[in-house]
């Protein structure tokens, strides 16, 4: 009974620190209300109320507290959440014009310039999201990932693949080893015929990939095609071993299957 108890008591305190730790909208709303009630006449309340109920898809009622909000102080203060508002509801040139007031009055703010990249690329004026992606990374001390796929996308969209390779090496220059810039380069490399490029992004992997079987069979598949076909046999050897103390997993199955197959290329070119 006491052991019973105490399980009780854990799986409650678990809960309740889930819920402190990780406060849902409706929480976040009573909070702020809270906080309004009791400061009225501060600006920043509603801001924060505005920004919640915009996140929840309440556009009318983000409206009224941003309304509200440039009403009680300097409208500058509202203009990031109600740019990134508008970008929500689908009002992109309002959401420009927003978060383009907000820049002229804080430019070292990165976070506008990641949120007006986003619009102008959905406008599709990429030379400005690619212009402020450059200002939001050389802004941001830890930028995401995922930018930097974003600005090199648009590169390789203006058809400049040169600076779409170019922005991903920048990201792992910053951002140390990160396997999907990489992956996304040696993409690149073999769309620009550079397949000893790609062989050398791909071998940086390596170690961060654990040597996988996975990896083990790309790097069989690029050495194939460049005639190293005595590596890349004994890379799908060393593959398939691998893969023969694995679960059968439909992946392990899948990646079985190619090995197998590229074992059989290899075989026949030797024999030609």
């Amino acid at each position: 009974m006491l052991v019973a108890r105490a399980v009780l008591l854990c799986s409650c305190l678990l809960a309740t620190m889930a819920t402190h730790a990780h406060p849902g909208p409706h929480d976040q709303l009573a909070h702020v209300d809270r906080i309004i009630a009791e400061q009225p006449d501060e600006q920043s309340g509603y801001i924060k109320r505005a920004a919640i109920h915009s996140e929840a898809g309440e556009f009318e009622l983000a409206d009224a507290d941003f309304n509200r909000a440039e009403a009680l102080g300097p409208a500058a203060q509202v203009a990031l959440e109600r740019g990134i508002h508008f970008y929500r509801s689908g009002e992109p040139e309002r959401a420009i014009e927003y978060l383009s007031r907000y820049i002229k009055q804080f430019p070292q703010d990165p976070s506008a310039y990641e949120y007006r990249a986003r619009v102008a690329r959905d406008l599709g004026d990429r030379q400005q999201a690619v212009a402020d992606l450059r200002t939001y990374f050389s802004l941001q001390e830890q930028p995401n990932p995922g930018n930097y796929l974003a600005a090199s996308d648009m590169f390789t969209q203006l058809q400049e693949p040169a600076q779409a390779l170019a922005m991903l090496d920048e990201g792992l220059e910053t951002l140390g080893l990160i396997p999907q810039l990489q992956r996304r380069a040696i993409t690149l490399e073999l769309a620009q015929n550079n397949l000893g490029g790609a062989i050398a992004r791909l071998e940086t992997l390596r170690t961060p990939l654990h040597e996988s079987a996975a990896w083990k069979l790309e790097m069989a598949e690029l050495l194939a095609q460049g005639n190293r076909s005595d590596e890349a046999a004994a890379l799908v050897e060393a593959a398939l071993t691998q893969l023969s103390h694995l679960r059968p997993t439909p992946a392990n199955i899948e990646l079985q299957q190619r090995a197998v197959e590229l074992q059989g290329r290899l075989l026949t070119a030797t024999d030609l």
